[in-house]
């Protein structure tokens, strides 16, 4: 099992954590994000489908997504 955390660094510290967690042994990989990339696995996958036009776009209407958005 994989897990992934992400963390608010400092940019002023950004060095020094990255150090600090690629010296912990169970630790396998370090990434710094940019606060706009998504990394989310499905939702990359999602864009993907939509792009090479595997998947059309549901219709929605605001109504409809604001109920989605306070639920």
């Amino acid at each position: 099992m994989t897990m992934k955390y992400i963390l608010e660094i400092p940019d002023k510290e950004m060095v020094f954590a990255e150090e600090f967690f690629k010296k912990i042994s169970f630790i396998k990989k370090v990434k710094a994000l940019k606060s706009n990339e998504i990394a989310n696995p499905k939702i990359l996958k999602s864009i993907e489908d939509y792009e090479g036009k595997k998947s059309k776009p549901t219709a929605l209407s605001l109504t409809e997504l604001k109920t989605m958005l306070n639920a």
